[in-house]
């Protein structure tokens, strides 16, 4: 449990999109002394105020352009592609000294536009907590969400290291763990270990939509019945699709903004089920055992890694 810090890193926060994450960012910077005052901003002033009741928010403002101008920290916690327009609206109202940060999933299409977007005195920090949930909203955010996880920062060459210490000294007080990494290395990364999961998890769902919601003619030829087959979900299915209940608009999004890597994480992906099918197809248990007992390995020996 992070220890409260007696003397915060900022004095004001604001949080633009105050649902699941950026809500957890709220309470966990209060909670741990990382920022004296949080303000919320956004467009839906019902969305707000419960904000506000659940203690995320100390206050907020449906006007842009005044949150941007009584903060030191401005975290852009709104869908990836709707950071840059959002960082546009505020950016002629931010006082210098001001550091702007993200919590998109995607890095390099935000950074280098931000670059650009960023007003003089003023400093961009790319950052992507690696922690959430399958729920959305900030009925589901909690202080504690951040502890013991990754946090990646994407700084550039333009990126003052002044922005970068209190950064990370602010990541710290919330309980995670500072990796520092480029915009492309962060992209490559989480379109294998956060991205094809999802596109899987979809795509799983996709394979046994026909014999659940097909014609009845198709349901009998293949001798399926939705039910039945329902009844028969176990672990293994619960765990492989409960990611797929994230809202659509968010993965469109990353995939749009991390299109590249998505698609070569997808042929990866495909060469390995190929390999499978080839040795299933030529019955050779050798094969077989070696696909599965090596994903073991890995699998264990990254348990063994996050234990240390």
């Amino acid at each position: 449990m992070p220890r409260k810090l007696t003397e915060p890193v900022f004095d004001t926060m604001a949080v633009v999109g105050v649902g699941l994450i950026g809500g957890s960012l709220g309470m966990a910077a209060k909670e741990y002394g990382a920022v004296r005052r949080v303000i919320g901003i956004g467009r839906n002033e019902q969305k707000l105020m419960k904000a506000k009741l659940l203690g995320a928010v100390d206050a907020y403002s449906l006007d842009f352009a005044t949150g941007a101008r009584e903060s030191d920290l401005v975290v852009i916690a709104t869908p990836v592609r709707t950071i840059i327009p959002t960082l546009e609206l505020m950016a002629p109202n931010l006082k210098p000294g001001t550091i702007i940060t993200d919590v998109g999933s995607t890095k390099r299409e935000i950074v280098e536009q931000a670059v650009n977007v960023t007003p003089r005195g003023c400093s961009f920090v790319g950052g992507h907590p690696m922690a959430g949930s399958d729920e959305s909203g900030v009925e589901h955010a909690f202080p504690g969400m951040f502890i013991g996880a990754t946090y990646v920062l994407t700084p550039t060459t333009q990126t003052s290291l002044d922005a970068i210490q209190k950064m990370s000294r602010f990541i710290d007080a919330i309980g995670a763990r500072v990796e520092v990494m480029t915009p492309e290395e962060h992209d490559a990364a989480v379109a294998l270990i956060s991205h094809l999961p999802h596109a899987l998890s979809a795509a799983l769902l996709h394979t046994i939509m026909k014999p659940f919601f097909g014609s009845v003619s198709e349901r009998k030829a293949q001798n399926l019945n939705s039910a039945q087959v329902l009844r028969l979900a176990a672990g293994s299915f619960r765990d492989l699709t409960r990611i797929s209940n994230s809202p659509p608009e968010i993965w469109r999004d990353i995939c749009l903004t991390n299109a590249g890597e998505i698609i070569r994480a997808i042929e990866l992906l495909k060469r390995n089920l190929e390999k499978l099918e080839q040795a299933i197809i030529d019955r050779d248990e050798e094969r077989v055992t070696r696909f599965f007992e090596e994903a073991r390995q890995v699998r264990q020996a990254h348990l063994r890694s996050s234990e240390k």
